[in-house]
C-alpha cells in the first residue's frame, strides 16, 4: 500500500455534527466527507465526480488534527419562507488548526497524482465551510506502516471504546479518559446526487470513532508516521482505515 500524507493548516473549521439543527456543532477533525471534498477541488471535481474517483482510487483513510480552542458564531440567514423570511443558527468554529490527512491506494501513481494535485489545487481548499480556506504546508510519500496501542487526536474505523471493553479478557492494560459527549458516530459515507452539483440523499453511513486525548488500547491499530513540517509538533502517529463505500 501506497500514501500520500498532505500537511494542512487553516485560522478557522467547522465540520457540522449531522445530529445537530439549529446549533450546527462541529467535530474536531474533518470526516470522511470533508476528506473526499478535499480530494475534489484538489482535482478540479464535482462532488459526484469527487465520490466516484474516490471509491476507485483511494482505499483507505487517515487524520490527525489540534486546535488551540473554538467559539461559537451567530448567523441569520433567509428562510425563503412568507411567514419567517429569516432564522438564526449558532455554529462551533474551531480556530489555529493543523491537520495531516492521509489517503492510501494500491497504485503508487495515483498518491503521486493526488500529491501534485494538492501542491497546485484547480479550486481552494476549504474545511468545512468554504470561507475556512486551508493551506498546504508539506506533502510526503509514505509506504510502510506500523503498529500501535496508544493513539490520540485522530479518527478510527468502529467503535473503539466497544471494542477495547470486548478485548478486556485479554490481560493488557488499557487506559481510556471519560467524557460527557459520545466519541462513537455513525456518519455518512456516500451520497446519491441528482446531478454533479444536485441536490444529495446518504445512501451509506461508516460507524467512526473521534479520538482528542491519548487512549491506551489493548489492541493494536494499524497507522503511518508522520514528522510535521511545524516544529511545535512532534511525530504524530496517524491510523488508517478503509472507506466502506
Amino acid at each position: 500500500m501506497y500514501y500520500c500524507a498532505i500537511e494542512i493548516k487553516n485560522q478557522t473549521a467547522t465540520f457540522r455534527n449531522p445530529e445537530f439543527q439549529n446549533f450546527h456543532k462541529s467535530f474536531e477533525l474533518p470526516p470522511p466527507t470533508t476528506l473526499i471534498g478535499l480530494v475534489g477541488a484538489a482535482l478540479g471535481l464535482s462532488p459526484k465526480s469527487a465520490q466516484l474517483y474516490c471509491k476507485g482510487s483511494i482505499l483507505q483513510i487517515g487524520v490527525y488534527g489540534r486546535n488551540l480552542g473554538y467559539t461559537k458564531d451567530l448567523w441569520k440567514y433567509r428562510t425563503l419562507e412568507d411567514k419567517n423570511p429569516t432564522s438564526i443558527l449558532k455554529k462551533e468554529i474551531l480556530f489555529d488548526n493543523h491537520f495531516v490527512v492521509v489517503f492510501g491506494s494500491d497504485d503508487k501513481t495515483k498518491m503521486i497524482e493526488l500529491e501534485q494535485a494538492f501542491l497546485n489545487p484547480i479550486y481552494a481548499l476549504s474545511m468545512g465551510n468554504s470561507d475556512s480556506l486551508a493551506k498546504v504546508v508539506s506533502t510526503k510519500q509514505i509506504s510502510e506502516t506500523q503498529q500501535k496501542k496508544v493513539i490520540s487526536h485522530c479518527l478510527v474505523a468502529g467503535d473503539i471504546v466497544g471494542e477495547v471493553l470486548k478485548n478486556a479478557g485479554n490481560g493488557l492494560s488499557f487506559s481510556m479518559y471519560s467524557t460527557s459527549e459520545p466519541i462513537t458516530y455513525d456518519l455518512p459515507i456516500q451520497f446519491n446526487y441528482a446531478s454533479d452539483y444536485g441536490m444529495r440523499n446518504v445512501t451509506k453511513r461508516q460507524t467512526l470513532s473521534f479520538i482528542g486525548e491519548p487512549f491506551e488500547l489493548n489492541i493494536n491499530k494499524e497507522g503511518v508516521i508522520y514528522q510535521p513540517k511545524d516544529e511545535i509538533l512532534s511525530e504524530v502517529f496517524i491510523p488508517v482505515f478503509p472507506i466502506n463505500f
